[in-house]
């Protein structure tokens, strides 16, 4: 396949910007035309990246025939019609995550990959991360041994806002936050879950608090944790411990730097989840594209999107109920 790709981006919020600078910057594909409800966005960022079209539907971009693949970065409860809208057409699909908000959705999605045969891949950017990708390398050549216990947690320094506060719109903080986790323990684990229990405190777009208990089918047990109002920034951790030997993948500095006074030895920490996580947005966007130009399967794909929204449903039914949910 030797033509230029080109993309079209739907909803221009920070994350849709990122994408489509990085796609601009890092890929030989080329942003041909951004769509959003707000049309003087899409007309902003359209000339910030040098794209040509611009619409205010995404119905209209996707039916755009020089169009070969989309960037869906809206909010959550619109990612299954627009995927669908998407595929149905031919397009090669990058959806944030979560892929949906229920199983039902995921399930229609992947049938509709399948039946159309295009590529689709979800946002699920840490896989990307290099010492992630050093993490999975270890595990999968057997340094861990049998594991045991696996830990991962996302806390955020400020409450979820916009739209992402509202849980009929956003999945709540499941799906907000935790599916990064949940896919992480999932894939470096390589099991199913076979029961979740969840524990929540606060309420969701203030202070909410959650641990979630993960009982894997290859016997491991899991945890993945939240807070939404971290003190000293943006922390990602996960810790995977096996019979023989043990990982932990953490950025304890955004910088090596210490500033030392009378209070004690500082560290510069990441506030952020792009100043953490940079280089594998910028990953994820060249593989997907990579994987359309070689006609290679996404690294993470529908299906794997699917299996996460099943644990997020799990999880979240769990916490409305109070007790311990057995995936099928």
């Amino acid at each position: 396949m030797n033509k230029i790709i080109n993309v079209g981006i739907i909803g221009t919020g920070k994350i849709g910007n990122f994408h489509a600078k990085n796609i601009t910057l890092y890929t030989s594909a080329k942003v041909l035309a951004v769509a959003d409800v707000n049309r003087n966005a899409a007309e902003n960022l359209a000339k910030q990246i040098g794209a040509k079209k611009v619409y205010s539907s995404y119905i209209d971009l996707i039916k755009d025939k020089d169009i070969d693949a989309v960037i869906i970065s809206l909010p959550n409860n619109l990612h299954y019609e627009v995927s669908i809208a998407a595929i149905e057409a031919g397009k090669h699909v990058f959806c944030e995550k979560p892929l949906c908000l229920n199983i039902k959705e995921a399930e229609e999605i992947v049938k509709k990959v399948e039946k159309y045969k295009v590529k689709f891949q979800v946002g699920f950017n840490r896989r990307f991360d290099s010492s992630y990708e050093k993490a999975k390398e270890l595990i999968e050549k057997g340094y861990l041994g049998k594991i045991l216990i696996s830990y991962s947690n996302t806390f955020d320094p400020e409450p979820h806002s916009g739209w992402e506060a509202n849980e009929e719109i956003s999945g709540g903080i499941l799906f907000t936050t935790c599916s990064h986790d949940f896919d992480l323990l999932y894939w470096l684990i390589g099991s199913e879950v076979n029961k979740v229990y969840v524990e929540s405190r606060g309420e969701f777009g203030k202070n909410e608090s959650l641990i979630c208990f993960l009982s894997f089918k290859n016997n491991a047990l899991g945890v993945v944790s939240t807070i939404e109002i971290c003190p000293y920034g943006h922390d990602v951790k996960t810790e995977i411990i096996g019979d023989k030997a043990a990982i932990r993948i953490e950025k304890p500095s955004s910088t090596f730097i210490k500033t030392m006074d009378k209070n004690g030895i500082h560290n510069d920490y990441p506030y952020w989840f792009i100043e953490r996580f940079e280089e594998s947005y910028i990953k994820e966007i060249k593989d997907f594209v990579k994987c359309i130009i070689e006609d290679k399967e996404p690294r993470v794909n529908a299906k794997d999107g699917m299996y996460i929204v099943k644990i997020s449903q799990a999880a979240k039914e769990s916490k409305q109920k109070g007790k311990p949910i057995i995936l099928e």
